[in-house]
């Protein structure tokens, strides 16, 4: 038996263990793994880390350390984490106080953190890291970050319950995660399950095409017509500004087009600009965000792409065959007559990459 897992024992054993720890961890990062807009909106800054730690306690005036990492003290209150015998799933619930409508905030911008893992670690304090004890010495001896008991994971199914005081989640197991399949990938004739502009599957690089709703995103997109001499301009995105792909898209600025922290300047009707999240190591995850400008605007920092449908509309894919036609092989729009060739990858292009299979709809089921 290894020392961290004899360590545990004798604990669990005792008539009068140590107090037992209960730390929690919210995993952001597969709804968006960039929070720095919620500092820029709200003043909110919870860090670069796409995963917040908080515990229901606290250390003198600090966090709890454990394994390196700090656990913020926050109110909570957690039910339902015991199995059943009936054989049952259980389905616990975090309650989360909400000081100054903090996680409301958050949760406006990140869909109610559906779909978020959720995990709750339990340790003795006898195992927590020396920095947490007075002078940095672990009266208990040796500090082990291996002694725990083994952790629960759950995932956020809902929001029970929203107001100024407090925010309650039911969280399930993977097992009864809602939209979840097995296989992940269902085979459908007339919906693509590629992730849009992912390097993995649509792998798309061109420029804007339209919304996901197919409203043009070339021209004719202006919120407000502005009126040059004669005519009107009803906004056009210039693809030799561009170069003709997303590498020639600059990442939008809280500064501005042509700003920085001195001297803060605005956008143009049909700039485009990218968002790409901090988290390399997932493609899926780091798949960048591309918008145009249908409205020019000054302060940027308060008219962030992401919450600004006013000021900006994002380029998406209705995951359908006519629209990834229009990316990828097609040289005018059939409906608007447009020439495509200078914004999309017709001219490129080594396919249609549509991640349906059309072959499959004279086999319908029920």
């Amino acid at each position: 038996m290894s020392a961290p897992i004899a360590n545990l024992n004798k604990q669990l054993a005792l008539l009068t263990p140590d107090s037992l720890i209960d730390l929690y961890e919210i995993d952001f990062s597969n709804i968006q793994a960039d929070f720095e807009q919620l500092k820029d909106l709200y003043g909110i800054n919870i860090g670069a880390d796409t995963v917040y730690r908080f515990c229901p306690m606290q250390n003198g005036t600090n966090p709890i350390v454990w394994k390196g990492y700090s656990y913020q003290p926050l109110p909570i209150k957690t039910e339902g984490f015991e199995v059943k015998s009936d054989g049952r799933l259980p389905r616990p619930t975090l309650t989360i106080a909400n000081p100054d409508g903090l996680f409301s905030k958050i949760l406006k911008s990140n869909q109610d953190f559906a779909n978020c893992k959720v995990v709750r670690k339990r340790t003795y304090a006898r195992f927590l890291d020396s920095v947490n004890f007075q002078g940095g010495v672990n009266p208990f001896g040796s500090s082990h970050e291996d002694s725990h008991l083994p952790d629960d994971i759950y995932f956020i199914n809902n929001k029970k319950i929203e107001n100024l005081e407090v925010i309650e989640f039911e969280l399930v197991s993977a097992l009864e995660l809602e939209d979840s399949f097995i296989p992940a990938r269902v085979v459908l004739s007339g919906y693509c399950n590629f992730t849009y502009r992912c390097s993995i599957g649509c792998g798309y690089k061109g420029l804007p095409i339209e919304t996901s709703e197919g409203q043009s995103l070339i021209k004719g997109f202006a919120v407000n017509k502005q009126k040059i001499g004669d005519q009107y301009d009803t906004g056009i995105v210039d693809p030799s500004v561009y170069r003709g792909s997303i590498d020639g898209i600059v990442q939008w600025s809280k500064y501005g087009k042509m700003g920085d922290y001195q001297n803060e300047s605005g956008y143009d009707l049909g700039d485009v600009v990218k968002i790409i999240s901090t988290n390399p190591s997932n493609p899926y995850k780091s798949t960048p965000h591309i918008f145009v400008c249908v409205q020019a605007h000054e302060n940027p920092s308060k008219h962030h792409p992401f919450f600004s449908k006013k000021y900006w509309l994002k380029d998406a894919c209705s995951k359908t065959i006519e629209s990834c036609k229009k990316r990828f092989t097609l040289k005018k729009d059939p409906i608007t007559d447009q020439d495509l060739t200078l914004y999309n990858e017709s001219l490129k292009s080594n396919g249609l990459r549509f991640g349906g299979f059309p072959g499959t709809q004279a086999y319908p089921f029920e």
